[in-house]
């Protein structure tokens, strides 16, 4: 082989290898691009389902203390999501049992049908049972398993299941409000001024100096109003 064969043979060799370099090095750039609009797509359906979820409601039920009369325990059903709740079905195992009502559980709509609707921030409440006969029951159950189901503007929301333990309420702080304890103290103080408009000077829980207050002192003269001297 003479050398300009040898060259020729060389430069096609150099020339094969770049071809073959240059395939792979695209190849490689299709993967990659196959990858990067796979992860685009990725992330535009998880911002989809992101949004999808924050515009569901959010359905739950509770039994928990009344805000005004703790002593009253509360059955709440309360959507906190942004958009209504439709067709809202709500389960508890075993069945609601209340020791103040033994009817609740026959009686209750909500507990034997769906619920309508349940607006953005609405929380429909019923009265349960009195706590104190609630926990003086040793039969009563004390632990229930809960299962919600809605449907949202996106079709049914994901099923809910959680526990309620009533022993809960048992170890929480039942005090009323401060709201309710100044508005008490107000009614109080109505009822007793009412009595004393009505000559009862010996209405209950009044001070002594509202029942019995001072008399008034005689104002002294001003400059203005002193006698003149007797001449």
């Amino acid at each position: 082989m003479d050398t300009s064969e040898a060259i020729t043979l060389l430069i096609a060799v150099v020339g094969a290898g770049t071809a073959i370099v240059a395939a792979l090095f695209a190849g490689s750039q299709a993967v990659a691009a196959t990858h990067q609009a796979r992860y685009a797509q990725e992330q535009l359906n998880l911002a989809e389902q992101v949004r999808k979820d924050q515009a569901q409601p959010y359905v739950f039920a509770d039994l928990r203390p009344d805000e005004q009369e703790p002593v009253k325990v509360m059955l709440v059903i309360q959507n906190t999501g942004s958009t209504v709740a439709k067709n809202v079905r709500v389960k508890f195992d075993p069945p609601l049992s209340s020791v103040a009502m033994p009817e609740f559980a026959d009686e209750m709509e909500v507990l034997n049908s769906p619920i309508a609707t349940i607006p953005p921030g609405r929380a429909l409440k019923w009265f349960f049972d009195i706590s104190f006969q609630l926990f003086g029951a040793p039969d009563a159950p004390r632990r229930y398993n809960v299962t919600i189901n809605a449907d949202g503007p996106f079709g049914p929301v994901e099923e809910l299941v959680y526990d309620i333990d009533l022993n809960d309420i048992g170890r929480s702080d039942a005090a009323a409000p401060l709201g309710k304890k100044i508005a008490d103290e107000l009614e109080k103080a109505r009822k007793a001024l009412e009595g004393i408009a009505k000559g009862n000077r010996s209405a209950p829980n009044l001070p002594h100096w509202i029942t019995h207050p001072p008399s008034p002192r005689p104002e002294p003269p001003t400059e203005g109003d002193a006698e003149p001297p007797q001449g």
